[in-house]
């Protein structure tokens, strides 16, 4: 059976390492075997900050954890985590209340739980009386007990809000993730060192590694596409306007030829004649702005309703794009008016 090991990168450059969930039994005591001992020689390198594990990943294809249970009859879903006490410091998950998973109490591998604040909202508690609440319902073998409140972080794509969250240090766990944090810097030296413990540690399963911010990013591909794909249409639509805007210009002034020489003879400014030829173009221009403008205001905030979490759509950034509008519009024009209001007009009226 074919399982990889990971890398993931934080956010400031460090990395961190995770195991993909293995099937079969014997895996299950081969990592939960290898762990320590990677653990171990992981920690001796002086690149490495702290190693943690766990049994689920961050970011989009790491897999995740959902249970419901009956507390106090009413039914709850929580996302839970199995890891262990190194894990909340190594990603920097603020503790607001309690405390963490200490090895030397043994408690903690039986029925100890931290829980974050979304979880104390919903379960009717606060920050302040979270702590030494007892989670009944949850299992038939035992009642875990909270010991610790997390600050809410988002461990799920911004389209959903932040769900109540579990985090447990039970004695079944197995750590199936590795986590690695490591200094900034070029991490290839620090990655052959990591390959070598790993190697000594399971020689039989291959050394994988791929990074955190990558993981993450994942959750808004489709997104990032779109967003390709709007930027390029949106770039290619505007320079064909210019292209059509500059012809019709063009085609403007050579109607308007003879009009244009006898202006400048009778004494008209060069400013003037371009505002003349200008100012029927950049009419049309923003009565297509006001057209737009609720039309682009109506799908983006439909776009954006997908979001939990987003931004509002204010007025200063239509603003912006109508103000961008007119003076692409006027640059591409008065190209084609300036020539003409700088030409000889003596030629202009022979011509005609």
């Amino acid at each position: 059976m074919k399982t990889e090991v990971r890398l993931f990168k934080w956010v400031l450059g460090f990395k961190f390492h995770s195991v993909e969930r293995p099937t079969d039994d014997g895996l299950l005591i081969i990592f939960k075997k290898v762990f320590p001992i990677f653990k171990e020689a992981s920690r001796n390198l002086p690149e490495v900050i702290s190693v943690a594990g766990s049994e689920l990943g961050l970011g989009e294809g790491t897999g995740w954890s959902r249970m419901g249970f009956d507390y106090k009859g009413k039914n709850k879903q929580v996302f839970e985590y199995h890891v262990d006490e190194e894990y909340l410091s190594l990603l920097k998950i603020q503790l607001l209340a309690g405390r963490n998973f200490d090895p030397n109490i043994s408690s903690d591998t039986v029925n100890s739980v931290i829980v974050n604040e979304e979880m104390v909202r919903d379960f009717g508690w606060t920050v302040e009386t979270a702590v030494g609440q007892s989670l009944t319902g949850y299992s038939e073998k035992n009642t875990p007990v909270v010991i610790g409140v997390v600050k809410n972080f988002n461990f799920r794509p911004f389209k959903e809000k932040i769900m109540p969250q579990l985090f447990q240090h039970f004695a079944t766990y197995t750590p199936f993730k590795y986590f690695v944090r490591i200094r900034p810097g070029n991490p290839a030296s620090v990655l052959s060192k990591l390959q070598a413990s790993w190697k000594k540690a399971e020689p039989e399963l291959p050394f994988k590694y791929s990074f955190l911010d990558e993981d993450l990013n994942r959750f808004y591909q489709s997104e990032e596409r779109w967003s390709s794909i709007v930027g390029w249409a949106g770039g290619i639509s505007i320079f064909l306007a210019c292209l059509g805007l500059l012809g019709l210009a063009a085609l403007a002034v050579v109607n308007r030829t003879k009009e244009i020489g006898i202006r400048k003879v009778l004494g008209a400014s060069v400013s003037g004649i371009v505002s003349l030829i200008s100012k029927d173009f950049l009419k049309l221009v923003v009565i297509a702005f006001v057209i737009a403008s609720p039309l682009a205001w109506y799908f983006m905030n439909k776009w954006l309703e997908d979001f939990e979490y987003r931004i509002n759509i204010t007025a200063w950034i239509f603003i912006i794009a109508g103000v961008s509008a007119v003076l692409i519009a006027l640059l591409t024009v008065a190209t084609q008016a300036l020539k003409a209001a700088v030409s000889n007009p003596v030629k202009a009226l022979r011509t005609e």
